[in-house]
């Protein structure tokens, strides 16, 4: 994974708050720990665990499974093959480059999920920085055209959970705003703390598309009939 990228301030300094104005917090943590339970219930497995560690208040880093997110959120692996193309096209592209293997490492490209096609990543992530990283080999088109890639790689995703915008949302009649939420962890009793991942590698031959972007391998989520298989 490269470097992660800078983050936003959040909301502010954990357990920043002021002892005597922690009383509503304190009242609305209980409402919080309902809203995990609620959503693991409802089937938004990502978004649960991902509350349940907030709430934890340690502030470990957490894992995400890029793959998983992607085939939940097509949206996002057609984001991530756009990532990979333009990290591997200029290379691909320099005859410097052709017939060797040839490392490549993307920058940092934010995605958004939207609420409405995925609730569970939604509330698990929101906006994500997705990066990709691997091995291509060009071969040069025979009397010219497109050159052929080989290519294994790996996508990455980076986030920072932490509660600092104008949203709410709400899970099952609980309602949860950004405000209460990040009150949360100035007042000491949650901790925001960094999520991301790495997918499975990935391989792919083909050709370079001479527009738009590669269509790449459906990633494998790997989800083994647990609950958050669509095929279980």
């Amino acid at each position: 994974m490269p470097a992660p990228p800078p983050t936003d301030v959040g909301a502010g300094g954990h357990g920043s708050q002021p002892i005597y104005s922690r009383a509503d917090d304190l009242a609305f943590f209980s409402v919080a720990l309902r809203a995990q339970v609620v959503a693991e219930v409802a089937g938004l497995t990502h978004a649960a665990k991902g509350m349940r560690h907030y709430l934890g208040n340690s502030g470990d880093d957490f894992s995400i499974n890029p793959d998983e997110a992607m085939s939940d959120v097509p949206r996002l692996k057609k984001w991530a093959d756009k990532v990979v193309t333009e990290a591997v096209a200029p290379l691909a592209t320099d005859a410097a480059n052709h017939n060797k293997a040839v490392t490549f490492s993307s920058i940092w490209d934010g995605f958004s999920v939207s609420q409405e096609e995925s609730e569970d990543w939604f509330l698990a992530m929101a906006s994500v920085e997705v990066a990709a990283t691997g091995v291509v080999t060009t071969t040069p088109a025979e009397g010219g055209g497109q050159p052929r890639i080989s290519m294994d790689y790996q996508i990455h995703l980076y986030d920072r959970y932490n509660w600092d915008g104008g949203k709410n949302v709400e899970i099952l009649e609980v309602t949860l705003t950004d405000e209460r939420l990040g009150a949360l962890h100035t007042a000491g009793l949650a901790k925001e703390f960094n999520q991301f991942g790495t997918s499975g590698v990935q391989h792919f031959e083909g050709e370079l598309p001479a527009y738009g972007a590669l269509d790449l391998p459906a990633p494998d989520a790997g989800r083994g009939g647990s609950r958050t298989d669509p095929s279980r």
